[in-house]
């Protein structure tokens, strides 16, 4: 069935994208949101809801030129939490060991790649586990050789199994005879490997390269023109890109973005089966079915006769036109006929996109869905009927980015302190209180003196979002802020000494 969405939109992005999609903008033109208490930035997420969404919070790591982070928002707006300034992709909120984790992926991010480890973080934001995949036993070849890198693991996938292992990608500069799509009988390829990684010890449990599978996964495959590439080892064609992978059982799902393709790989390595989103592969297409350039894919229910996958489909790269609307997918394989036929399709009629890369779609509780762009900076929710719930922006086509993003329950409880701003105006004292990544403080109680020992009770305000402005007419030399509620209940900021303006 498809989805076309009728409901109007009401704020004042309206009036702004279409000459955003015509003329990519400038990301410093996106608003920050900047705060009294605390030197952290983080962009301003502008949310539009037409119906009841799911709880959680919103996981996705805004990135542009200048700056990149993993980030915690509720889907009113407000920032919980912004996490260090790195290279940051694949952020993904799971479960470990029955508690919940928040899995990223940072490093040296080349166009497309990159070369780097999987951060795993607890509720606390502390990281328990840090996910390496070092060069020497694999012998990596990079795009800028002879630079070397500690680890290896590409941006692609932080996906961790119920087995307490972690799925990754990794791109490796490897040879290949290209004669037959057109290239050098010498070329260069960006061979595709992923791992599953054992979490605790780091060990490798299983590899598997797409190269050393040429006969059951050939180059005709690729829907990505040569133009040029594979000739020598610094621009290598890009064989076969891969971008997700998904453990069930003792078999893999692995999604090729620019052979359009998904395949499953058996415990010994082998292909079982493999869909082309043009071709069929070894499935037969029907109409509303064929796909590509997609992102993604997972299991939505899976028998011995019948499997069910969703994804985003981007239907676009940077090499199309992009005049295809990017959609979420969810298709069924009858495993017997090998025919494929349509569940479902998402889009927002209103302000439908067209991601050039990058996205993901996550089924949440009770028939909703939650999809976010990748490239275009958007995030959507759908309610079980199709209808959309929920748009959410963070930046402007061409400016902003992130790779996946989800909706997740999470209790942050922060080691740190409450962080404090207090100044004096006008006969009366503001102060600004934040604490980065809690998520349950009720209230916060201000207490005030001139010496730290002899502080007492001022006022106790409501939380009022990731900022709290609090006006009293009272001003006192130090104040100190107290949490109240929640898991962090009492925990004391540092004292600081009232300012002379704010």
């Amino acid at each position: 069935m498809w989805h076309t969405n009728k409901v109007s939109f009401l704020n004042l992005f309206t009036l702004i994208l279409g000459a955003v999609e015509s003329s990519a903008q400038s990301s410093t033109q996106w608003p920050q949101q900047t705060f009294k208490s605390t030197p952290l930035e983080a962009p301003y997420l502008n949310v539009t809801k037409n119906g009841k969404t799911e709880l959680g919070y919103l996981f996705f790591s805004p990135s542009n030129s200048n700056w990149s982070y993993p980030t915690i928002y509720q889907d009113d707006g407000q920032l919980v939490w912004r996490g260090p300034l790195v290279n940051t992709s694949a952020e993904q909120p799971q479960m470990l060991n029955g508690e919940p984790v928040l899995a990223y992926w940072n490093g040296a991010n080349i166009k497309g790649f990159g070369f780097g480890s999987i951060s795993i973080l607890n509720s606390s934001y502390d990281e328990i586990y840090k996910v390496t995949l070092p060069g020497a036993e694999e012998k990596f070849v990079t795009v800028l050789d002879p630079v070397t890198y500690p680890s290896y693991i590409d941006i692609h996938e932080s996906q961790i199994t119920d087995q307490g292992t972690i799925l990754v990608t990794a791109v490796n500069v490897t040879q290949m005879d290209l004669s037959s799509i057109g290239g050098p009988k010498d070329g260069w390829v960006q061979d595709g490997l992923f791992y599953e990684i054992d979490i605790k010890t780091n060990d490798v449990l299983f590899r598997w390269s797409t190269v050393e599978h040429l006969s059951e996964i050939p180059l005709s495959n690729n829907e990505l023109p040569l133009d040029g590439k594979g000739t020598n080892k610094t621009t290598p064609y890009e064989y076969p890109h891969l971008n997700s992978v998904a453990k069930y059982g003792d078999s893999y799902l692995i999604s090729s973005r620019f052979m359009c393709s998904f395949f499953f790989i058996d415990k010994n390595g082998n292909v079982t089966w493999h869909l082309h989103g043009q071709k069929g592969g070894d499935f037969t297409l029907t109409p509303g079915t064929s796909f590509c350039y997609q992102h993604d894919p997972r299991f939505e229910s899976q028998t011995e006769d019948k499997i069910t996958i969703h994804f985003h489909n981007n239907e676009n790269a940077d090499f199309t036109s992009e005049t295809v609307m990017t959609t979420g997918m969810t298709i069924a394989l009858d495993m017997k006929t090998k025919i494929v036929t349509l569940v479902d399709k998402l889009w927002d009629a209103e302000q439908p996109v067209y991601a050039e890369s990058q996205g993901s779609y996550q089924n949440l509780t009770n028939g909703h869905v939650l999809m976010q762009h990748g490239a275009v900076p958007k995030l959507e929710e759908y309610d079980e009927n199709g209808a959309l719930v929920m748009r959410a922006w963070f930046g402007y086509h061409g400016g902003t980015k992130t790779y996946r993003g989800y909706r997740f329950p999470w209790v942050g409880k922060p080691r740190t302190k409450p962080d404090v701003a207090a100044c004096s105006t006008e006969g009366k004292m503001v102060v600004y209180v934040s604490w980065n990544g809690a998520t349950d403080v009720q209230e916060w109680k201000v207490l005030g003196g001139s010496e730290e020992g002899q502080m007492k009770k001022v006022t106790v305000v409501p939380r009022n979002g990731f900022e709290t402005r609090i006006a009293v007419d009272e001003v006192v030399e130090k104040v100190v802020v107290e949490a109240v509620g929640g898991v962090g209940d009492g925990r004391r900021s540092e004292v600081v000494t009232v300012g002379q303006s704010c």
